[in-house]
């Protein structure tokens, strides 16, 4: 009788048991958001990448990637995003575009404009 009532149960552990993972095994990759990645650069006056008016989908999560020759602070207009950018360095602004209209990306220090953002 016991091992009848057992037998369900022994059998139902081992076959939850297969359904693991085998340790060491990384766990299946979930999905993830696209993101929008704007790089631009600043060397010796000149902006280069991508530059210009550039258009992005409203609700889109958005990476804008900066490098500098020299130290300067990046700021997005209308987001109130800035970082500081280490001279020779790269620096980020991660954020979600989750406000419409055009939006300048400039440095501060210099004043160099390096691209526009059209969020619609």
């Amino acid at each position: 009788m016991i091992r009848r009532l057992l037998a369900p149960l022994l059998l139902a552990g081992a076959l939850a048991g297969c359904a693991q993972a085998a340790p060491g095994t990384p766990p299946a990759p979930q999905p993830t958001t696209p993101v929008h990645v704007v790089r631009v650069g600043f060397a010796n006056g000149q902006v280069s990448g991508d530059t210009g008016t550039v258009p992005v989908a409203l609700g889109e999560q958005v990476r804008l990637e900066v490098t500098s020759d020299t130290a300067e602070e990046a700021h997005l207009h209308g987001y109130d995003e800035e970082v500081e950018v280490p001279a020779g360095g790269t620096a980020t602004i991660d954020f979600t575009a989750d406000v419409p209209g055009e939006f300048e990306f400039e440095l501060h220090h210099s004043g160099a404009p390096l691209a526009t953002l059209r969020v619609s």
